[in-house]
């Protein structure tokens, strides 16, 4: 029976199994560490403990060797967790080439959400399996966080400029969609669903979805509307 308690959330991106190794291996070192120095407190406390009150214990001098051992040990330790967590870190923050632009626009208290071909949805994320996808994000009111456990990313949509976050689903399914940055009272009900699906599901959902006008020519359509074509035209 699938357990209603997970310990972890579903892994279903490109990237999501990467940064599942790199937490659990920084848990089993941290783990093993924590009972080291544990072990170690609880057994000179025993040994080398005053049995008698006027007792007093005699200089101790460590070694050379020991002194650079426990030293330089840790400093490898973390030196080669930084460079593993940076390589994972620039493969989360970098998409690559072929990814497709879509859009999410986070308001209180919902995400809305653009195809590159002008679908328009609120709350959900239709996207194919197997196909780089780069989310450009903003806010029209406070900062949200645009988060998808299932794929290990998160983002914060930031009033006033884009951020950016990429992911390649790779199973198909309905996963969860939070915000994940306190953005007033109805914030826990600011979930959504990112649903993955065949590239022919996925297109036969397109072709039955109701299509606007992409950002850009949005965009320059408000752009004449409001006039600013009168100072801001690029003169030739």
């Amino acid at each position: 029976m699938k357990s209603t308690f997970p310990l972890f959330p579903d892994s279903a991106s490109a990237l999501s199994e990467h940064v599942d190794i790199l937490y659990v291996i920084w848990v089993l070192i941290s783990l093993f560490f924590t009972a080291l120095i544990f072990g170690l407190i609880i057994f000179f406390m025993a040994r080398y403990r005053r049995r008698h009150f006027e007792e007093v214990g005699a200089d101790e001098r460590a070694a050379l060797w020991l002194e650079i051992l426990w030293s330089a040990v840790p400093l490898l330790i973390m030196l080669v967790m930084c460079g593993w967590g940076m390589r994972v870190f620039f493969e989360l923050y970098r998409p690559p080439a072929d990814a497709v632009e879509y859009t999410a626009i986070g308001k209180q208290w919902m995400w809305k959400v653009q195809h590159p071909d002008g679908q328009r949805e609120i709350n959900a994320l239709h996207v194919p399996v197997g196909q780089s996808i780069r989310m450009r994000l903003a806010s029209e009111d406070v900062i949200h966080s645009f988060y998808i456990p299932a794929f290990r990313v998160k983002q914060d949509a930031v009033p006033g400029r884009y951020t950016s976050l990429w992911f390649r689903a790779e199973k198909p399914g309905t996963y969860h969609l939070f915000c994940a940055e306190y953005c007033g009272t109805e914030h826990s009900r600011m979930i959504g669903s990112v649903i993955v699906m065949e590239q022919r599901d996925y297109e036969n959902w397109l072709s039955g979805g109701t299509a606007g006008k992409s950002m850009v020519a949005s965009g320059a359509d408000l752009f004449t509307a409001r006039a600013c074509v009168t100072c801001h035209r690029a003169t030739p």
